[in-house]
């Protein structure tokens, strides 16, 4: 971060939000997938509670990027931090499979803004910097580096009730990092100079208007690329926390390895993002973007090659590297094509379509298993992946002059 930049964020705003990045998500995605096998449902219907988590997001994280470019971030993390707070705790007092699915949904809405809320905090504060981008990516890895390990410690310890206390506890410090937010609209320079607008019951509606608007930003060459990036890395994401998981309970693994193969996934994450910054002056930022993408993809597809517990961590930290590498790219480069005002927005936008590829494609490698089985469906499934990313990477080919 620069120096100039760094007497402009106050003390008070970075370290919230660094906690904001640190704890926005949790063990959710290793505590879900474990409870959901724990009831012993059909692939199918695995693949079901899975996506489940994504559809709410899909629908309406475009409108909760507008509330928080309208309303302001803070008000608007802060009602999706209670939700988090207690959902976590209902899942083992309702032990049915139908159930599982219902609460996933709610939990993946409000896990979901908390990031997008992340997100835009950083977009709006330091759109040109990327030093501040990386760093809060680098605590939403290590959130996601000692979480899942702490949760499936706590689950082979206490079963259920342990996995889900650690994402309660993780969900209140999540709200305390909100809250020592100031108040205010714009998140730029000293977070304070703008109120919010004046809040009216109209504004929890969704606009066809938003939306239309958030869409058109796709016309924006660079917006689509790393937008499609963002979709195909979010594919490879969602194989990992469903049918990865299943797959390792297969082997064998109990739910400590589990959590040590997602803590070095997310350890390894930690790397690529401290790297990213050099990597990106000699590489460039877009055709990094789409190696990294690519890199992950393949990492998840061969999967079924790695018989051998040993195998499948040495694949999983290269695909933590490459995705590591890829997150602050998916951040950074859209935060430069669109005003202050619009971080949100743009935000929302991504995770929407990030969001819509984890509510289809669950669900479909599960009818894939039920035909192929569990090992070949990586193959159909990864491989299809694999070549739209291909594809995506001739279409998306930047210019020259945009050095990567």
């Amino acid at each position: 971060m620069t120096e100039t930049t760094t007497k402009i964020i106050p003390l008070r705003t970075r370290l919230a939000m660094y906690g904001s990045g640190l704890f926005s998500d949790g063990a959710t995605n290793v505590v879900i997938p474990l409870w959901a096998l724990y009831l012993e449902p059909t692939p199918f219907v695995f693949g079901i509670v899975i996506g489940a988590r994504s559809l709410l997001p899909f629908m309406l994280s475009i409108h909760g990027g507008v509330l928080m470019d309208r309303l302001g971030v803070r008000q608007v993390m802060l009602f999706f931090a209670a939700i988090g707070l207690i959902v976590p705790i209902l899942f083992p007092l309702l032990p049915w499979i139908w159930m599982a699915a219902l609460l996933n949904l709610i939990l993946g809405l409000s896990s979901t803004m908390n990031w997008v809320g992340a997100q835009t905090l950083v977009g709006q504060v330091v759109r040109d910097d990327p030093s501040l981008t990386w760093q809060v990516s680098f605590c939403n890895r290590l959130g996601h580096l000692v979480c899942p390990l702490l949760a499936g410690v706590m689950w082979d310890l206490f079963g259920p009730k342990g996995g889900f206390g650690v994402t309660f506890v993780w969900a209140v410090l999540f709200m305390a990092a909100v809250s020592i937010l100031p108040r205010g609209k714009d998140s730029s320079k000293s977070l304070v100079q703008k109120a919010p607008d004046p809040f009216r019951a109209r504004d929890f509606l969704p606009r066809l208007e938003d939306y239309t608007k958030a869409f058109a930003m796709l016309s924006i060459p660079l917006m689509g690329v790393a937008i499609a990036g963002s979709v195909l890395n979010i594919a490879g994401g969602a194989i990992q926390t469903s049918f990865f998981i299943a797959y390792m309970k297969e082997m064998g693994l109990t739910g400590t390895l589990i959590g040590v193969v997602f803590a070095c996934l997310n350890f390894s994450g930690l790397v690529g993002t401290a790297s990213v910054s050099p990597l990106a002056r000699r590489v460039g930022d877009v055709r990094l973007l789409n190696l990294t993408v690519l890199a992950a993809l393949i990492a998840i597809t061969i999967t079924p090659l790695l018989g051998v517990f040993l195998s499948l961590l040495l694949v999983t930290v290269m695909r933590g590297l490459s995705v590591g590498i890829s997150q602050p790219l998916m951040i950074m480069i859209p935060s430069k094509l669109v005003p202050s005002g619009s971080q949100g927005t743009v935000v929302g936008l991504r995770i929407s379509l990030n969001r819509l590829m984890q509510t289809i494609l669950p669900p479909v490698m599960g009818g894939v298993v039920s035909l192929v089985g569990l090992e070949h469906s990586f193959y159909w499934v990864g491989g299809t992946m694999v070549a739209i990313g291909c594809g995506l990477w001739i279409i998306f080919r930047p210019p020259s002059f945009l050095h990567g």
